[in-house]
């Protein structure tokens, strides 16, 4: 019997051996994430409105959603991302809004350059000083460098224009955003209260001399 057993293993290793390997071309598309080198930054268009406050909406929640109270975060998410907000930024001169897209159209994320805004803790010159503001990736493409290349376009705008120091807020208990910062070249200099509702946190202020 114990032959008879060996035999049979051994046919059945033999047939998985003829069997095909598995190629990327036979994963479903939706199963493969888009390669970075596909997705590209540009600057907003009004029919992006609704995917960029469904990813500021999804994104601001994931991160924070847990540190305050559902009531809290229902009325901030109402009031900051309608897709009327995007477009009224959209149509504001002092808001440039980019956007990661793929091939297709879809948008991974955004971030904002804010002229004629500063902190009283960034240094040099406040006429001088540039926001950025609002980086957001879709969760499920995290990881992937999108951040780093939407920050490279405000820097390169901000620069561009003659802005000296860019600088950004960014939540005290959101250390993966600080250390893509850090990591970037900009340096925590301060903080300020950032209010959702009732509820009042502490946002780390960094900046970057360009």
């Amino acid at each position: 019997m114990a032959a008879v057993v060996v035999d049979m293993m051994k046919e059945d290793l033999a047939a998985l051996h003829k069997l095909p390997i598995p190629s990327q071309a036979l994963i479903p598309r939706a199963a493969m994430p888009t390669p970075v080198s596909e997705i590209t930054i540009g600057h907003a268009l009004p029919s992006e409105a609704a995917a960029i406050a469904k990813i500021g909406a999804d994104t601001f929640t994931a991160t924070f959603g847990f540190s305050v109270s559902a009531e809290d975060l229902t009325q901030f998410l109402a009031n900051t991302y309608l897709e009327s907000a995007l477009l009224a930024d959209l149509d504001d001169p002092t808001i440039e809004t980019w956007v990661a897209r793929d091939a297709a159209g879809t948008v991974f994320g955004m971030v904002q350059l804010v002229r004629g805004l500063s902190e009283p803790c960034v240094p040099g010159d406040a006429l001088k000083h540039a926001e950025l503001r609002r980086l957001y990736v879709d969760t499920a493409a995290h990881g992937r460098g999108i951040g780093s290349k939407l920050i490279a376009a405000v820097e390169e705008q901000a620069r561009a224009e003659g802005f000296k120091q860019l600088w950004l807020s960014v939540w005290e208990n959101n250390p993966n955003a600080e250390r893509l910062y850090l990591r970037l070249g900009y340096q925590k200099v301060g903080a300020m209260d950032f209010t959702v509702g009732t509820c009042v946190q502490t946002d780390y202020v960094l900046y970057k001399n360009l």
